[in-house]
Order: structure tokens, then C-alpha cells, then sequence
């Protein structure tokens, strides 16, 4: 029998052994042991490509379907179908698809069959409990189509905590921070050698809390005060019957502050929006670029370089996204400090979402670290913030992007291991 953790992620996706040890899955990509949670199917094969291959033969060539963010649509019942060449796939078979491909490159770096999973999930989908249950059922099937027998769940931060605890030498109470691209996620936890390998964590957890604070969201705010305006916002247009001037609708930018939601422009009436704009818009250029921002699937590529200049401006003051495709000609310096200005309602809602767990913790408990994981754990301010509530010499981070997985592997190991 062989098992293995799976961090299934809206961004990237890993998979570990019980030893703690991350599988290098994707041998082309930029890093290895993450492989990117996307799929594409281009038009003029059949294939279906995933990962990082996905993500170069679409740059290469767009036409085609390409999907990612799956995870965030498995609380949304009104997500139940889609139709790809042909067929009509439900969300879990679409999945299914992606955590197939996972699963059977697992088994050949492992030389046998990979049949036993501890999958990660947040601390809530949903703060709606029937919800929550439904998303968690959602992707157990999916798990289940895509070939696993025997599929069991942690929650992601409790498998970072599991992560941290491997090196401890002595039992702490840890607070938990694990931001994902859609979420935050904290727990309050006992770890430590005396705790170490037990197959049920469950009474060790204090507390538990999440908020909708993930890195896609520090992405959306450089493209609402940094990019809009390169795409018709503040512009105005004129209707044909009266010829009175109105200002470009506030949906439509919003639509660009996610990937996800870009496609809704091609609708049958955005369209002929945009056709209107076209025709009589004080800034023609930039609806030129809003239009081949939609139609030519750009957003994609657009997003990777705000990501990219997300990062930089981790370790620098400052931070340049140059985009130059079709008829879009970006060319923006973005400041740290103008990010964080940008940025201040995010860690508000962050601090907000802290305190009231810290609220919820028996009294008279004293938390002896902070770990942080995950990809916004590196922004300067949100380590200020854990800085300034816990102090700096109580922070701790391992590698902000497997540190979750390489908890599930771990708790793989123990809760199998214990079954059999």
C-alpha cells in the first residue's frame, strides 16, 4: 500500500511521502515540486495538458480551454457543469481530470501504485456549515474518480503545524497563519515531541479561524489602483440615440480584478458594449486594449506579471510590470508603499480575523510561536503585523509553499499506518 499527502491548491498543487519528503512532479517547471494547478485543452488535439506543459502551450498558442482556480469554485452549487469538446463534465469530473494526472506521476516516481491520500482542505470553505460539507464532499469524489481508494482529509493549517512540529524538541502552543491564494487560514495548536505521531490530531487544536484574505486578492489590488486605468477606466462613451456621455460602467472594471471573472465579458451584451466604446470613446486606445485583454485570452499572462511584481516587492521598494501584447502596452512602476496603501484593508481584515480567534483562546494560554506559511507570509506587511501583536522573536516560517504539503505527507504516514 502507498500513501502519500496532497495539497490540491488553487494556484499549485504537491504531493509528499510520510517522511516528510516533497515529490519533484514537475520536472520543467521553474520549481519542480510545484505543480501548477491548471488544465488546457487545446483546440486543435485532443490532448489534455496540466501543469506547467498546460501553461506553456497556451502562452504558445491560446486556442483553446483553459482552466484553473478549481478549488474555489467546489462551495459554489451553482457551479454544477461545464461543457468541454463535446461532453458535459461536472466540477468533480473536471478535477478529476487534474488529480489523475497528480496521481499517476505520483506512481511513476514511486514505482508502484499510489492508491491512499490524506488531502488537504481549508478550515473552512464556507462559514456556512452545510456548505462547507457539501465543498468537502465535492472533492472527496473527485479524488475518488481520479483513482484513490482511501481518501482522508486535514485541515491545511493543522498539516503546516504538523510540518513545523517535526522540528520541535519540546511542546509549544503555535499559532498557525497559512495563506493560500484564496484564503487565510488560522489555528491555535499544542504541538511537540509528546504529541508527535499520534493518528488524531482533532483534540489538540484549540482554536480554529479563516478569512477571505489570500494572495489573489493583494494580485486584484495592484490591478485596481495600478493597471485599470490602461483599460477605459475613468473613460467616457456616448450612446447612439441621444449621444449623452456616460461614464464606462463600474461592473466591467470590476470584472477585470479577477482572472476568473474575465470571460463574463464576452457576453452577448458586454460585447456590444465594448463594440459601442469602440465607436465613441474618449480614450479609444485603452478599450482597444480591454477588448484584446478579453477576447485574445490575455488575463492569464497579465495576472503572472502582476504576481511576479507581488514578489518583488517583497525584498524591494519598488517593482516594474512591463506588458506589451496585441494592442496593450503596460509600462507601470508600483512602489511598496503605494501597494501597501493599496493593501491596508486586506491586513485589516487579516488583524480583525486574528483577534477574534485570540479572543476565543482559554485564559491564562500563552503562545510560545507564530508560524507563517504560504505565499503572502513573505509581504513586509503582513510580518509587520504578527511582528507588532506577537513580537518579531516569536515569528517562525519554513518554506512558504510546502509546508502544508509536507504536513500531509506526515499525517499520511501516522493515520494509514495506524489503520493498518
Amino acid at each position: 500500500m502507498l500513501v502519500c499527502g496532497l495539497d490540491f491548491g488553487t494556484s499549485n498543487t504537491a504531493v509528499a511521502l510520510p517522511s516528510g519528503e516533497v515529490l519533484r512532479l514537475d520536472a520543467h517547471a521553474p520549481a519542480p515540486r510545484l505543480f501548477r494547478t491548471v488544465l488546457f485543452f487545446p483546440e486543435d488535439t485532443r490532448e489534455t495538458l496540466a501543469g506547467h506543459e498546460a501553461i506553456t502551450r497556451y502562452e504558445e498558442d491560446n486556442l483553446g480551454r483553459f482552466i484553473q482556480s478549481m478549488k474555489t469554485w467546489l462551495p459554489a452549487s451553482s457551479f454544477t457543469r461545464t461543457q468541454l469538446r463535446g461532453r458535459t463534465l461536472s466540477l468533480e469530473e473536471l478535477i478529476a481530470i487534474f488529480l489523475r494526472r497528480v496521481r499517476a506521476l505520483t506512481s511513476a516516481a514511486l514505482g508502484d501504485d499510489v492508491t491512499h491520500v490524506v488531502l488537504g482542505r481549508p478550515a473552512r470553505f464556507s462559514p456556512d456549515a452545510t456548505v462547507d460539507t457539501f465543498a468537502e464532499g465535492r472533492l472527496r469524489q473527485a479524488a475518488t474518480l481520479a483513482g484513490f481508494t482511501e481518501v482522508r482529509f486535514v485541515i491545511e493549517p493543522i498539516a503546516a503545524a504538523l510540518a513545523y512540529e517535526a522540528t520541535l524538541t519540546k511542546d509549544e502552543a503555535v499559532l498557525v497563519a497559512d495563506f493560500g491564494a484564496g484564503t487565510t487560514d488560522l489555528t491555535v495548536m499544542q504541538l511537540g515531541p509528546s504529541r508527535r505521531g499520534r493518528a488524531d490530531r482533532r483534540d489538540d487544536v484549540v482554536a480554529s479561524s479563516g478569512v477571505y484574505v489570500g494572495g489573489d486578492r493583494f494580485d486584484s489590488a495592484i490591478m485596481k489602483t495600478s493597471l485599470l486605468k490602461y483599460f477605459g477606466q475613468g473613460s467616457t462613451y456616448s450612446t447612439t440615440s441621444d449621444g449623452k456621455r456616460l461614464p464606462m460602467p463600474a461592473y466591467l472594471s470590476s470584472r477585470l480584478l479577477s482572472w476568473n471573472e474575465m470571460s463574463l465579458i464576452r457576453e452577448k451584451t458586454t460585447r456590444e458594449l465594448i463594440d459601442l466604446m469602440l465607436e465613441t470613446s474618449d480614450r479609444v486606445p485603452a478599450i482597444e486594449a480591454l477588448e484584446d485583454l478579453v477576447m485574445e485570452n490575455l488575463g492569464f499572462r497579465l495576472y503572472r506579471a502582476i504576481e511576479r511584481a507581488k514578489v518583488e516587492l517583497s525584498t524591494a521598494s519598488e517593482a516594474r510590470i512591463d506588458f506589451d501584447e496585441a494592442r496593450i502596452s503596460i509600462h507601470e512602476t508600483i512602489t511598496r508603499d503605494a501597494f501597501e496603501a493599496a493593501t491596508t484593508h486586506l491586513i485589516d481584515e487579516l488583524e480583525v480575523c486574528t483577534d477574534e480567534l485570540l479572543a476565543r483562546l482559554p485564559p491564562g494560554l500563552t503562545l510560545d510561536a507564530v508560524f507563517l506559511t504560504g505565499g503572502s507570509s513573505q509581504l513586509p506587511s503582513v510580518r509587520r503585523l504578527f511582528a507588532r501583536k506577537f513580537g518579531e522573536a516569536r515569528l517562525r516560517t519554513a518554506d512558504a509553499f510546502t509546508s502544508v504539503v509536507e504536513g500531509l505527507g506526515r499525517a499520511a504516514g501516522s493515520t494509514f499506518d495506524a489503520k493498518t
